[in-house]
């Protein structure tokens, strides 16, 4: 028997090549409308949230509402008389509905913008779909109503615009942080100052455990400047939080210390298993099933930022100076720092809703640039 002709050996590999970009123009498409429906959902749920989620999500809500004419000017410090007035100087205080509609509107293109529909479908784009209608939902929720969190929205839009230009770009970037943190909330200092810790060890480590040493640095420098500067445990702020909520029913997702406290070495400790638990939050495992959603996310995105971490450390791409390295730089200050801050994780949750987008932008990255490199 004849064995088949070169002529018809490349057409058969040709015509499989053809039938495999079909498939996979096909399964874009697909994945282009599930984007599109969760982003859609999204704008539902922002318009009945009120009506469907518990009195508990619009605490902060109501809080600022109950301010609207009443502010004269911006108090440092005072956050929700300060957000009051901007909804009031902004015109969005006539309609909640409107403002909710907005925001999500906003939220939803930037999604669109940092995490557009990949050019390759597999397990790792339908994570990331994942993340993206984790995102949808959470915006819809927490920024769907009067809230802090849409300030902080535009600060990351702001940066994800500037971080493509230049150094000197970004710099535009800190009076405005600095303005967000002396007017709303005073942590901001500190996301800013890790940022450029994490900044600079981006360029110093050279392998994945000097990174890790990096982060573990960070808690250290932390400890030691809360007791040194402010006389207090690391996580003196948190606990002062939580005293006033032992036996409120809407805490129930409060963060305590794992360990003992009261030392730099203990409150070090502690920081760094409270990192580790912000990507993976076993407390949450306790048979409430949006809690285990949220426990599944928080893995997802734990473990697909190390991949991450671990790809572009192996091609020596995070000394570069590039939106993607500084992405990644933002999202490992902004978790370190809520690490010694949040009280809880519902708190956890509402505070990392603007960043979804930037993990997600990250995670495109990775897809597109690093896993084409290693191959299938």
């Amino acid at each position: 028997m004849r064995p088949p002709s070169t002529d018809a050996r490349y057409s058969h590999g040709s015509f499989r090549r053809v039938h495999d970009l079909g498939r996979q123009s096909r399964n874009r498409e697909l994945l282009r409308l599930g984007m599109i429906g969760w982003i859609v959902a999204g704008v539902v749920l922002a318009a009945l949230n009120q009506w469907i989620l518990p009195r508990k999500y619009f605490f902060d809500s109501g809080n600022i509402a109950s301010r609207f004419g009443q502010t004269q000017g911006f108090e440092i410090g005072d956050s929700y008389d300060n957000t009051a007035r901007l909804y009031d100087l902004t015109g969005l205080a006539q309609s909640q509905m409107v403002t909710a509609l907005l925001t999500v509107a906003i939220y939803g293109v930037f999604l669109l913008r940092c995490y557009p529909a990949p050019e390759r479908v597999d397990r790792r784009a339908l994570l990331n779909l994942i993340v993206f209608g984790f995102a949808c939902v959470t915006g819809a929720i927490y920024l769907g109503q009067y809230s802090k969190e849409s300030i902080v929205l535009l600060c990351v839009i702001a940066f994800f615009s500037l971080s493509r230009g230049r150094r000197q770009w970004l710099l535009a970037w800190v009076p405005l942080v600095v303005i967000y943190a002396t007017w709303f909330r005073t942590y901001w200092f500190l996301v800013l100052a890790m940022y450029c810790y994490y900044a600079l060890a981006f360029r110093v480590a050279r392998n994945m455990p000097m990174l890790v040493a990096s982060v573990m640095l960070a808690f250290l420098l932390l400890a030691v400047a809360f007791h040194t500067v402010l006389g207090v445990d690391l996580a003196f702020y948190r606990y002062t939080v939580n005293e006033t909520r032992l036996y409120d029913a809407n805490a129930n997702t409060m963060i305590l210390p794992l360990l003992p406290t009261g030392n730099v070495a203990l409150e070090w400790a502690n920081a760094v298993l409270q990192f580790l638990l912000m990507f993976m939050p076993v407390p949450l495992l306790d048979g409430n099933p949006v809690y285990a959603a949220f426990f599944l996310v928080s893995m997802v995105l734990g473990r697909r930022l190390w991949t991450v971490l671990r790809d572009a450390m192996a091609v020596h791409a995070l000394a570069q100076p590039a939106r993607e390295t500084r992405c990644v730089a933002l999202l490992l200050a902004f978790v370190t720092i809520q690490s010694i801050f949040e009280p809880d994780y519902g708190s956890y949750i509402k505070h990392l809703t603007p960043m979804l987008p930037i993990f997600l932008y990250v995670f495109g990255w990775h897809q597109r640039i690093f896993l084409e490199r290693r191959g299938p």
